[in-house]
C-alpha cells in the first residue's frame, strides 16, 4: 500500500512537471525487462516449495546443525541469484521445510552481506582493494548473526 502512495504521488509530480510520460515508458521498459526473470522465478520457488524437501533440511539446517548448518546457509545465501524476491522466498521455504533460526538469519545475512554477483561490479567501480576489506570486515557476519539467533531465540520454531 506504501508503494502504491508513493507511486501515486511521484506519478502526480511528474505530470505537474510534464514528465509523466517518460516515467510511464521507463517503467514499462524496466518492467519488460524484470518480467522473465521475475516469473520464472516465481515457478522455481512454487516447485522448489512443493517438493518434501523436509528431511534434508531438517537434516542439514535444522536447529541441530550447528556451525555446519550456519557455514552451509551461509554459502547458499552468498550465492542465491536474483533479487529479494528470490532470497526471501528461499528463506521462507526454508523455515516452512523445518530449518533452525540460525541457519535462515545466517542466509539471509550472507545474501545481504556476501552477494557474489555485486563483486564483478564493485571490483569495476571501486577497485579490489576496496573489495578486499569489504570482504574482511564483512567475512565473520552471517556466522555473527547465526550465532547471535541460536543464543537469544533458539526458543522459537516455526
Amino acid at each position: 500500500m506504501i508503494i502504491g502512495v508513493l507511486a501515486l504521488s511521484l506519478s502526480i509530480w511528474a505530470y505537474t512537471k510534464g514528465v509523466h510520460i517518460a516515467g510511464f515508458k521507463s517503467a514499462l521498459k524496466m518492467g519488460l525487462r524484470i518480467f522473465p526473470i521475475m516469473f520464472f522465478t516465481f515457478i522455481i520457488i512454487g516447485m522448489v516449495s512443493s517438493i518434501d524437501l523436509s528431511s534434508g533440511i531438517q537434516k542439514t539446517l535444522g536447529n541441530d546443525s550447528g556451525i555446519s548448518g550456519i557455514a552451509i546457509a551461509s554459502l547458499a545465501g552468498m550465492l542465491t541469484p536474483g533479487g529479494t524476491f528470490v532470497a526471501l522466498s528461499v528463506g521462507g521455504t526454508l523455515i516452512k521445510s523445518g530449518a533452525g533460526i540460525s541457519p535462515v538469519v545466517a542466509y539471509m545475512v550472507a545474501f545481504s552481506t556476501w552477494d557474489l554477483t555485486r563483486t564483478p561490479f564493485e571490483i569495476g567501480f571501486m577497485g579490489w582493494k576496496y573489495v578486499l576489506v569489504k570482504w574482511c570486515c564483512i567475512l565473520i557476519l552471517p556466522f555473527i548473526g547465526g550465532l547471535i539467533a541460536k543464543l537469544l531465540f533458539s526458543w522459537v520454531n516455526f
